[in-house]
């Protein structure tokens, strides 16, 4: 079986870098000698509903109210899910995924309610190192996040993260992302799976079962000096 992962709509939510993630979990695959497939998913390429993974990015509101649409047709996400799935979504993925977040000129977008959170216009900007306890079981997170609206939880969910600093979701909230059975949410940017390669595998894992370790001391190395900056 060749493990796929789907790399949404890069030309419109790719601002911050969170491509990466792409890479580090094709790295991490690669390094585990997993068979896997990425797959880069444009706006005129017809996205697949069958695939492993799909990795939702960051982007400009413009970017993402588009993003949103195609992302929205044909109830497109919710048969990913459907099919045993799994999705990450970062920033504006993540906002997308809820029932509505803010946009330019006051306006309040509609999203794809596929999770009980809402996103509103925050008075200041979110920006600057966010690090948070997991509430899996790996090790602290580090990232940065950079986002003018604040997400509430509209539902009991679990949280990715208690905030040690930093914002995350947003003023007071004191998380940051989200869990589901398929879905993992964040605001953390860097890409987050360069900043914790342990989130990347508790990723994988989560679809492919328990992985080999890797001893991958650079990486290690980097998070730590990432989480001791942040503290």
């Amino acid at each position: 079986m060749t493990f796929t992962i789907v790399h949404l709509l890069p030309e419109l939510l790719g601002t911050y870098g969170d491509r990466g993630n792409v890479e580090i979990l094709s790295w991490r695959l690669r390094a585990r000698e997993v068979p896997h497939e990425v797959l880069k998913i444009g706006v005129s390429d017809s996205i697949p509903t069958s695939a492993d993974l799909y990795l939702i990015g960051g982007g400009e509101d413009d970017a993402q109210i588009a993003a949103l649409e195609i992302l929205g047709k044909n109830n497109l996400l919710q048969k990913v899910l459907d099919s045993g799935a799994h999705i990450f979504a970062v920033c504006a993925g993540f906002q997308i995924l809820g029932t509505q977040f803010p946009a330019s000129g006051d306006r309040i977008i509609q999203g794809l309610g596929l999770i009980g959170v809402e996103t509103v216009s925050a008075r200041h900007r979110s920006v600057g190192e966010l690090l948070s306890r997991p509430t899996a079981p790996i090790e602290m997170l580090t990232g940065f996040e950079n986002h003018g609206g604040q997400t509430r939880f509209l539902d009991e969910l679990q949280p990715l993260g208690h905030v040690v600093s930093g914002i995350g979701n947003g003023q007071g909230s004191n998380v940051d992302g989200l869990v589901t059975p398929q879905i993992v949410a964040t605001y953390m940017h860097g890409p987050a799976f360069a900043r914790n390669p342990e989130l990347a595998d508790w990723i994988l894992s989560r679809k492919l079962g328990s992985l080999p370790s890797l001893s991958a001391p650079v990486f290690n190395q980097l998070h730590d000096e990432r989480v001791s900056k942040a503290k």
